[in-house]
């Protein structure tokens, strides 16, 4: 079932946001639905990439990987959750927001989202010759 909800305003005072990145989302307001996603490689090496070869996202497993599942006791169990709200003021008030970093799929939002499924899969890398590893 589809629900209509009211559309509010956000009015915000002040907003400092150093970085956005890695498909993140900043928004002000109300949202329906978002689905951020991300799979990076992060490759350290000591020798220069063009000549250490290609590497693949079909090599590493966790990238085809399904996603867990939520295991919900009330849900499993029929029983429904309802959540009735009354917003009675049609603006979304907020003082100061100071942000340093917003990554990875991260959402930064002043209002309501009804679904978010945000899914961020980084596998890292490091590739060095033995002898640059000090063993002891």
């Amino acid at each position: 079932m589809q629900q209509n909800f009211t559309i509010r305003t956000s009015e915000i005072a002040l907003v400092s946001i150093v970085d956005v990145s890695l498909s993140s989302i900043v928004q002000f307001g109300d949202r329906g639905e978002a689905t951020p996603r991300l799979n990076a490689l992060a490759v350290q090496r000591a020798i220069d990439h063009t000549k250490a070869g290609s590497v693949y996202f079909e090599s590493y497993p966790i990238f085809y990987r399904p996603l867990p599942k939520l295991v919900d006791p009330e849900t499993e169990a029929g029983d429904d959750v309802c959540i009735r709200r009354v917003n009675h003021c049609p603006r979304i008030k907020v003082g100061c927001v100071y942000v340093t970093a917003v990554g990875s799929t991260a959402s930064f939002l002043a209002g309501n989202a009804m679904r978010t499924t945000a899914e961020s899969r980084i596998k890292h890398i490091r590739q060095y010759e033995k002898s640059l590893i000090e063993i002891r």
